[in-house]
């Protein structure tokens, strides 16, 4: 029977590298993704809330974060929507743990880097067939790199086509983006079998006790019922805009052709636009009533 369990969903994350006892696969899954020259031997689980520098500073709250024992911070999210803003909330949820490493006393000299990594079960970059991008401070005309010590990464599961046969051979990313996408759909001896090494049969242990702990597949229940009912609440808002977007855009061509039927001054696309859905009807309705009274 398929282990049922979705490492994609906020709790089975969190379990899977957000816990301590489990700091060995979170390692694996950062040097995975990051191919650092000095790879990472271990790593503290941090508190997730970022630190206010004011009490008017928005409190930042991300899935998992820790530390190695160079000083190097990490920001690992799981993002299954692509909700407004979310390349300016990474960004500013980098930012705010760069500089909130310095204490009194310490110079800028000793701050160490902050790297962010978001896993997306959608594609946020279209206009690339890349899976892995990585963002620095670049100036891009003159190939310069200002700094390396804050970077973002985006992975994109949906762009990855890794097959059964080739799982063996492929890259630890590749293999890590296979658990994450497809681990649900195995029953986790097949699981096992297609990932050999210790850090993959231990993240199978982990989905496998949630699949059969009655408390833990409740609290997982929940979570992707959750999950489900936001992305559902997302898709049909972004339908509803679209339809309107489409609704006016008829409306403001309804309307310019009977002005130029009725032959009066065409209205400005900005009047138009600050104009809402109804408004734009009735004018259409009006004009529309115009044109009948004149024959």
């Amino acid at each position: 029977m398929p282990l049922g369990i979705r490492p994609t969903v906020d709790f089975a994350f969190k379990m899977l590298f957000g816990s301590p006892e489990n700091s060995d696969l979170l390692i694996h899954l950062l040097n995975a993704v990051l191919q650092l020259e000095s790879p990472i031997r271990e790593a503290e689980i941090l508190n997730p809330f970022n630190p206010k520098q004011s009490k008017s500073d928005k409190l930042s709250i991300v899935d998992v974060k820790a530390r190695d024992t160079t000083g190097r911070q990490f920001i690992i999210e799981v993002q299954t929507t692509l909700p407004v803003g979310l390349k300016d909330r990474l960004v500013y949820y980098t930012c705010g743990s760069f500089f909130g490493q310095l204490r009194e006393g310490q110079g800028y000299g000793d701050l160490c880097p902050t790297i962010s990594i978001c896993f997306l079960t959608q594609t946020l970059f279209p206009e690339t067939s890349a899976g892995h991008l990585q963002f620095m401070l670049f100036d891009r005309p003159n190939e310069v790199l200002l700094t390396d010590k804050m970077q973002l990464h985006f992975v994109e599961l949906p762009k990855y086509d890794i097959r059964e046969a080739a799982i063996g051979q492929a890259t630890k990313l590749d293999q890590w983006v296979f658990f994450l996408d497809q681990a649900d759909e195995y029953e986790a001896e097949s699981l096992v079998r297609l990932l050999p090494e210790s850090a993959f049969h231990k993240a199978t242990g982990v989905l496998e006790m949630i699949s059969r702990t009655p408390d833990l597949r409740v609290l997982y229940d929940d979570e992707a019922k959750a999950e489900l009912d936001h992305f559902s609440a997302l898709k049909g808002a972004r339908e509803e805009g679209e339809a309107r977007g489409r609704a006016e855009g008829e409306a403001r061509g309804r309307i310019n052709l009977l002005k130029q039927l009725l032959q009066q001054p065409p209205i400005s696309e900005t009047d138009l636009s600050s104009l809402s859905l109804s408004q734009l009807q009735e004018l259409a309705r009006d004009l529309e009533r115009q044109l009948s009274e004149r024959g």
